[in-house]
């Protein structure tokens, strides 16, 4: 497995991959989120209008993803974490992905791992991530990775077959960037 920093400018050569990843990630299982192709692939663009993107790739495909932002992307940041943190100098995993017949492989920790180890810490002295709070697997990843639960929010969610809303309520996790 190796590791790709893709921003911007690169963003287009993965750009199918990625929204693939992101529907499969998000639109099936407990979650059963709708995603269109078309608003997903908008949503990422916007991430990379702003940040960057660790690709996990075997073999030329992407196996999972770690995609970064400042900490201002977050729309629905609360405000607790808005008046506590310095929003310039924090980074936000805006969504973290792992190709669903790889998951349980560690690739997730790698990918944290390598974000961790390789952010800009002159940029950034705070790194937040936000889960759904019954994605257990996950949410016990990042705080074995040093992240400590600093609020909750609940967001409304549309179910994948569009048939109703749901509320997704999601946990935020800080972690201080030594």
């Amino acid at each position: 497995m190796i590791f790709i920093n893709v921003d911007e400018r690169k963003f287009e050569a993965y750009k199918n991959e990625l929204v693939k990843l992101y529907i499969d990630s998000f639109s099936a299982g407990k979650s059963f989120q709708y995603h269109s192709e078309e608003e997903t692939e908008v949503y990422l663009r916007s991430i990379f209008a702003v940040g960057y993107g660790i690709l996990a790739m075997k073999e030329n495909e992407i196996i999972g993803a770690i995609l970064l932002t400042p900490l201002s992307f977050d729309e629905l940041l609360p405000e607790e974490i808005a008046k506590n943190f310095d929003m310039n100098r924090s980074v936000y995993v805006a969504e973290m992905m792992v190709e669903k017949s790889k998951q349980g492989q560690g690739i997730g920790k790698k990918l944290l791992t390598w974000f961790l180890k390789e952010v800009d810490r002159n940029k950034y002295n705070q790194a937040f991530i936000r889960v759904w709070v019954e994605n257990e697997a996950a949410l016990g990843l990042y705080k074995k990775m040093g992240f400590e639960v600093c609020a909750t929010m609940v967001q409304p969610k549309l179910l994948a077959d569009k048939s109703e809303t749901f509320d997704f309520e999601k946990i935020y996790l800080h972690q201080k960037l030594s």
